[in-house]
C-alpha cells in the first residue's frame, strides 16, 4: 500500500513537471512567433535621421523580444520599390508590419493590402492621405513647420527674400511642414519666392539651390526642410561664398549639419525625436498584438536648436541620444 501511494505521489510529481515544462515552452514559443516587419523609406548610413529612428525600433525589438525584418528602398523617392516590399511583406505574414509611407498618396493602395491581409499597420514618420493604420507614430510636422517658421521670421527683414528647399513632393511630411512655416509666417508668407525639391538626395539639393539663387539672387534665406534638403542648401551656400549674405535654417540633426550649426553656416534648425519615434513604433505594436490599448495618433515630438545653446543637457541628448 505504502508503495502505491508513493507510485502515485511520482506520478503526479511527473505529470505537474511535464505540464510546466509544456506550459513553459508553449509562452516561450509565443514569444519568439512575434514577427514585424519595418519598411523605412530608406536605410542610409549617412542619414543621422534614420539611422536613430532605425536604431529606435531595433532597440525596443531586442527588449520585447521581437523577431525584426528592416527593408527599405534605395532611395526615399522610389515610392515603386517602396510598394514592391510592402507586397512582399505582406507574403511574409508578419504579426505586424511598421511603415515609414514615402508618398502621401501613391503608397495607399499597398498599404491597404496589409490591412486587408489583417496584419496590424502602424505608421512611422509620415502618414497616408486615409487614416488606416492601426496607429501613427510621427513628429507633429505641421508643428515643426511652425518652429522652421518662426526661426525664419526672427531673421527677416523688411526687404527679406524665402526659398524652401523640400525634399520628396507629396510625402506628408513635405506638405505639412511647409504648410506650418507658411503659417507661422502669416502675412510675411508673400515673402517666400520659390519652393524646390531634393527627392531627398544630397547632390540634387545642392544643385536646385544652386539653380534657384542663380533665378533669383535677392534671396537672403533659407529653409531646408528635412536633413538632405538642408545639407544640400548649405554646400551650396558655402561653396557660392553666400554664407554672409544668406540666412539658414535646417531640419534634423547628423553630425555635418550639427558642424555647419557651430560654425554658424545654419542659424537654427529643428530637431526631431527619431530614437523616440521609433522605439514607440514598435512598442506600440506589440502592445497591440497583446490586445491592450494604445494611443492612435503620437506625437514623438521635436525642438528648436540654435548656436548658443548646443550644449545644453537637453539638447545634447537630443543631438547624439546613444553618447
Amino acid at each position: 500500500m505504502k508503495n502505491k501511494k508513493v507510485f502515485i505521489s511520482f506520478t503526479i510529481a511527473v505529470v505537474l513537471i511535464l505540464c510546466i515544462s509544456i506550459l513553459s515552452q508553449c509562452q516561450s514559443k509565443d514569444k519568439q512567433e512575434i514577427n514585424i516587419i519595418y519598411i523605412s523609406k530608406v536605410l542610409d548610413e549617412n542619414n543621422a535621421f534614420w539611422i536613430f529612428l532605425i536604431e529606435g525600433v531595433q532597440t525596443a525589438a531586442k527588449e520585447y523580444g521581437v523577431n525584426l525584418t528592416v527593408v527599405a528602398p534605395d532611395l526615399e523617392s522610389d515610392v515603386e520599390k517602396q510598394n514592391e516590399l510592402i507586397e512582399a511583406a505582406i507574403e511574409q505574414r508578419p504579426d505586424a508590419i511598421l511603415l515609414s509611407p514615402a508618398d502621401h498618396k501613391k503608397t495607399l493602395l499597398a498599404a491597404k493590402k496589409i490591412k486587408e491581409a489583417g496584419i496590424k499597420l502602424i505608421l512611422v514618420d509620415s502618414e497616408m492621405e486615409e487614416p488606416i493604420e492601426d496607429a501613427l507614430i510621427a513628429t507633429d510636422n505641421y508643428e515643426a513647420g511652425k518652429k522652421v517658421g518662426e526661426l525664419v521670421k526672427n531673421l527677416m527683414k523688411e526687404d527679406s527674400k524665402i526659398a524652401i528647399v523640400s525634399h520628396v513632393k507629396g510625402t506628408s511630411t513635405a506638405i505639412e511642414r511647409e504648410a506650418g512655416l507658411r503659417a507661422a509666417l502669416g502675412e510675411e508668407e508673400t515673402k517666400i519666392v520659390e519652393v524646390v525639391f531634393s527627392n531627398s538626395e544630397y547632390e540634387k539639393a545642392y544643385q536646385v539651390t544652386k539653380e534657384l539663387l542663380e533665378a533669383h539672387p535677392d534671396v537672403d534665406i533659407i529653409a531646408g526642410l528635412n536633413e538632405y534638403s538642408a545639407i544640400g542648401a548649405a554646400r551650396a551656400v558655402r561653396d557660392l561664398n553666400l554664407s554672409d549674405s544668406i540666412k539658414l535654417v535646417g531640419f534634423d540633426s547628423s553630425k555635418e549639419e550639427i558642424q555647419l550649426l557651430e560654425a554658424g553656416i545654419f542659424d537654427g534648425i529643428v530637431v526631431q525625436k527619431a530614437f523616440n519615434m521609433g522605439y514607440i513604433g514598435l512598442e506600440t505594436a506589440v502592445k497591440l498584438l497583446n490586445g491592450e490599448e494604445v494611443l492612435t495618433n503620437i506625437d514623438s515630438g521635436s525642438n528648436i536648436v540654435r548656436k548658443n545653446d548646443i550644449y545644453t543637457e537637453e539638447n545634447q541628448k537630443l543631438l547624439f541620444p546613444f553618447r
